[in-house]
């Protein structure tokens, strides 16, 4: 009975691996083979194989592996039907890029028919003005719409060029057109020459002269105010150099003069500084000015007194190019202390002279007489000379006093 037994389960074994073995041909089959009945045999042997095996009673891991193959057949069929999908598409795309490059190439036809239209009805109606006939099969003329299309019979006009154009036509023109030339000829011999011609054109080249030596003389003329324009303007910029050159140097020895103490020998500083070189007159000039101790700062960050001493170096540095015969100084002192006040009014002294338009000293400036109204004893205490100034009720007026300080001796 076990014999029996082993006997059957050997032959159903070697049903099922014959089953399998089958089973896997097919697949491959189907895969290898794209023809289409092919594949559909195979379908079919593949279903009957599955059929026999679940009679057989398939073991439970050759289902499984059936299972598998049969998975990996539709996996590689929905790959391919991927693929299949993803070169229509290309195709689609390569079609509408034809069909929109087909579409351009149809509406520039379009409009070339529409100006060769446009074209052919210009030339019919030129043709209709000069009497000349074309082979058209329907006129647009006659209809009176303009939107009719002109339809011309090639055919014909080989046969009515023929019939128009003949040689014995072509000496008839020609002798027209000879008998017009001659006409014309005899009647320009028989027309009077007009005498006044020639004086009108002596006229006009006498005329055409005078303005041309008239032209010449104004851009001479031109020629001449410009290079007395550049003249002027070279000679106003080297004037102007010669004074800024002569003021910028002596403008700081007497900034110097004007700020140095005891405690600050040396003094301050000035300078000027030209914001064009080139073109000076179109731009400003940058005065600055650092008193002792102090850094730099623009002139409008100075206190009033530090202006005011700046003024008087640039006034004494501008006097000193030009020298004039006094000053007249009307209280420049008003915002200078006591020191300041020593300072300034001892340099005017030093500079004070008993006649005027003495040589430049070697310290800048020039020799100069002054007159200055001041309220402080500070100042005018420095001076040779005092004019006072008061006012007389009992006329009515101004009178003045004189003080002659040269008599006595500095103290």
């Amino acid at each position: 009975m076990e014999a029996g037994d082993d006997d059957t389960a050997s032959e159903r074994n070697c049903i099922l691996y014959a089953i399998s073995v089958t089973y896997v041909l097919c697949f491959i089959f189907s895969c290898v083979f794209k023809n289409s009945q092919i594949q559909a045999n195979l379908q079919k042997m593949l279903k009957r194989i599955t059929h026999c095996s679940k009679l057989c009673g398939l073991p439970l891991r050759f289902r499984f592996r059936f299972l598998n193959i049969e998975r990996s057949y539709w996996k590689l069929k929905s790959d391919e039907c991927e693929t299949a999908i993803e070169e229509l598409k290309k195709q689609n795309d390569s079609v509408a890029a034809a069909l929109a490059k087909l579409d351009r190439q149809v509406k520039l036809k379009e409009g070339q028919i529409v100006q060769l239209r446009s074209r052919q009805r210009e030339i019919h109606e030129k043709c209709e003005l000069e009497q000349l006939k074309l082979p058209t099969v329907n006129d647009p003329m006659d209809t009176g719409s303009s939107s009719q299309e002109l339809v011309l019979d090639y055919s014909q006009l080989s046969e009515i060029y023929l019939k128009e154009v003949q040689l014995s036509d072509r000496d008839k023109l020609e002798a027209e057109f000879k008998q017009k030339i001659g006409i014309l000829m005899a009647e320009i011999e028989r027309t009077a020459p007009n005498l006044k011609a020639l004086d009108q054109y002596e006229a006009l080249q006498t005329k055409e002269k005078e303005v041309s030596e008239k032209f010449e003389a104004a851009r001479k003329e031109e020629r001449e105010v410009a290079d007395k324009y550049n003249s002027v303007k070279q000679r106003r910029y080297e004037l102007f150099m010669e004074a800024f050159d002569h003021i910028s140097k002596g403008i700081d020895k007497i900034y110097k003069q004007l700020t140095k103490s005891h405690t600050h020998p040396l003094g301050g500083t000035a300078y000027l500084n030209l914001e064009n070189e080139d073109e000076p007159f179109l731009h400003g000039i940058k005065y600055t000015a650092m008193p002792p101790t102090k850094r730099f700062r623009d002139m409008e960050q100075l206190s009033g007194g530090e202006k005011t001493v700046a003024a008087l170096a640039l006034l004494f540095a501008i006097h000193s190019f030009r020298p004039s015969p006094f000053f007249i100084l009307d209280e420049v002192d008003a915002a200078l202390d006591n020191l300041n006040v020593a300072k300034v009014a001892g340099f005017i002294r030093s500079k004070s002279c008993e006649r005027a338009g003495e040589e430049q000293d070697g310290d800048g400036g020039c020799g100069f007489q002054s007159i200055v109204i001041s309220l402080k004893d500070s100042f005018y205490d420095k001076a040779e000379a005092l004019v006072g100034v008061y006012r007389d009720s009992e006329r009515s007026c101004s009178r003045t006093l004189t003080f002659d300080l040269t008599k006595y001796k500095e103290a």
